[in-house]
C-alpha cells in the first residue's frame, strides 16, 4: 500500500487542534468540516494519495480532473496564544480496514511529527433512520474528564455500540498515540446529506472550543434538503416516488416506512 503526503506550504503553526470530517452518513462530517473550512478561509497544507482510495479520477467544476485524495487545511488563529486549526477532510474515506489504520495512523504521525498537535476532534453521524426537527449531538472521548466537560456542553455522551469508518477510527488511533481528542457525532435520519446535523456539530463543537462561523449557507442548504425530503415522502405516499421503490429496509425512506429494528439508535459515522 502506498500512502503519499503532498505538503503544499509550511506555516508555523502552533500546536494547532485537529478538526476531521470525512464523507460518511449523511455527509454529516464532511459537510460541518467543509463549511469551516469555507467560513474560515483555511488554506491548502498538504494533499494525501493513496492506493486504496476508488480507482477514479473527480470531474472539477472547471471541467479538468484529478485524482481521488484526502486533504489537510490550516487556519491561524488571530488572537494571540490562541489554537490555530487543521482540518482533515478527503474525497471519499480508504476501501479497505488495513488502508484506513494505515492513512489514520500516517494523518496523527504527520501532524504529531510536523507540528505537535495534541488534540484531535472527529465530526460525524449518529444515524437513527428517522428525521428529528432539532438534533442532538452525541459524543465520545479519548479520557473520562474530557467526556465530563463535553458532558457539560449539553452533548450526550455514548456508553455503547460503535463508531465506524475513519470519522471513528481517528480518534480510537489518535488515544493510542497519546494525543487527546473526541468525537461529535450529528443525530440524523441518514436520509440524503444533513446539513441541519452539521449545524449541531459545529453548534457543540463551538461551545466547546469556542470556535464560531457564521451558518447561513448550512441554514439554506438545510431548507432545501427539507423540501426535497417533503416531496420523496409525499410523491412516496401517492405511490409515485421511483426513490423510494424497491428500497425497503434501506436509508432512504419516509419515516411511516421504518422497521422497528431500523428505529433503534444506530452509530454510524
Amino acid at each position: 500500500m502506498k500512502i503519499e503526503i503532498i505538503q503544499k506550504e509550511t506555516p508555523d503553526l502552533k500546536d494547532p487542534i485537529v478538526i476531521c470530517g470525512l464523507p460518511g452518513s449523511a455527509l454529516v462530517g464532511k459537510l460541518a468540516v467543509d463549511h469551516l473550512i469555507s467560513e474560515l478561509g483555511a488554506k491548502l497544507l498538504a494533499e494525501i494519495f493513496c492506493d486504496a482510495l476508488a480507482p477514479q479520477v473527480i470531474i472539477r467544476d472547471d471541467g479538468t480532473v484529478s485524482l481521488m485524495r484526502n486533504e489537510l487545511f490550516y487556519w491561524k488563529n488571530p488572537v494571540r496564544n490562541a489554537k490555530d486549526l487543521v482540518f482533515y477532510t478527503g474525497d471519499a474515506q480508504p476501501g479497505t480496514s488495513e488502508s484506513e489504520y494505515a492513512v489514520a495512523h500516517a494523518i496523527v504521525s504527520f501532524l504529531m511529527e510536523k507540528y505537535h498537535s495534541n488534540r484531535l476532534i472527529s465530526l460525524g453521524a449518529f444515524v437513527t433512520g428517522k428525521r428529528v426537527a432539532k438534533p442532538q449531538t452525541y459524543a465520545a472521548a479519548t479520557e473520562k474528564n474530557m467526556a465530563n466537560q463535553i458532558a457539560e456542553r449539553g452533548c450526550i455522551i455514548m456508553d455503547q455500540g460503535a463508531i465506524t469508518g475513519m470519522n471513528g477510527l481517528l480518534i480510537g488511533v489518535a488515544g493510542v498515540m497519546g494525543l487527546s481528542g473526541y468525537t461529535l457525532l450529528g443525530e440524523t435520519s441518514g436520509y440524503l446529506f444533513d446539513p441541519k446535523a452539521s449545524e449541531a456539530v459545529l453548534v457543540s463543537l463551538s461551545k466547546i472550543e469556542g470556535i464560531s462561523v457564521n451558518m447561513r449557507k448550512l441554514h439554506e442548504r438545510a431548507k432545501e434538503v427539507e423540501v426535497l425530503l417533503r416531496s420523496i415522502e409525499r410523491t412516496g405516499r401517492e405511490g409515485q416516488n421511483p426513490l423510494l421503490e424497491g428500497r425497503r429496509g434501506q436509508e432512504l425512506q419516509s419515516p411511516a416506512e421504518q422497521t422497528d429494528e431500523r428505529k433503534k439508535l444506530d452509530y454510524i459515522s
